[in-house]
């Protein structure tokens, strides 16, 4: 994760410094440069977030008694979801 985080940090101030000493075009490449680097500081946050949720569901699953798979569990159905619906009416009745 680090050298992602150097490679976004390095594509900023690249950015930074072509939109400071260079002339309109550079400067249009350059805040370029600055917009795609925010969009991969936002991911990866988002990126961090995720990993950290998945070590914490691995730890949670890891610390407890083992689960039954989701097909071995059985539950009560639901009769209101289970239940047929009478047939629609058409308007002729």
């Amino acid at each position: 994760m680090r050298p992602w985080i150097a490679a976004v940090a390095a594509v900023a101030v690249i950015g930074v410094v072509l939109a400071i000493v260079g002339d309109d075009t550079l400067d249009a490449f350059g805040l370029g440069l600055v917009g795609v680097a925010a969009v991969g500081a936002v991911s990866l946050g988002f990126f961090a977030v995720g990993r950290s949720e998945d070590r914490a569901r691995e730890a949670e699953a890891g610390a407890g008694e083992p689960r039954a798979p989701q097909a071995d569990r059985e539950r009560p159905g639901d009769p209101r979801l289970t239940a047929r619906r009478p047939p629609r009416s058409r308007g002729d009745s």
